[in-house]
């Protein structure tokens, strides 16, 4: 979950990983919030790092990139308050088929 006072919350699965940058010609390190149902990244950012953890609760640091209106690709600074939720999804519960093992 991703959220600040500024901004409504934005739900999904945050997935951290190296891809190469035609622009930069480079690799780069990007977080991504997928969603289900959403085809490709909601949200990106670029070279993330932990700033602060705590109690299920962490900061991201890194750069969005968007184009502007005038259609130049521009970057600037960005921080994601991140919240874990653990509990599965609803429909990930009825989906398991889960059997008692004797031991």
């Amino acid at each position: 979950m991703l959220n600040d006072r500024y901004t409504v919350k934005h739900y999904g699965m945050l997935v951290v990983m190296d891809v190469t940058d035609q622009g930069l010609r480079r690799p780069v390190k990007v977080a991504r919030l997928m969603q289900p149902g959403r085809p490709g990244p909601y949200m990106e950012l670029l070279d993330p790092h932990i700033v602060w953890a705590n109690d299920g609760k962490f900061t991201l640091a890194g750069f969005e990139r968007i184009t502007n209106a005038e259609g130049h690709v521009v970057e600037y600074a960005q921080s994601w308050l991140c919240a874990l939720d653990l509990a599965l999804p609803e429909a990930a519960i009825d989906a398991m088929s889960v059997r008692p093992v004797r031991s």
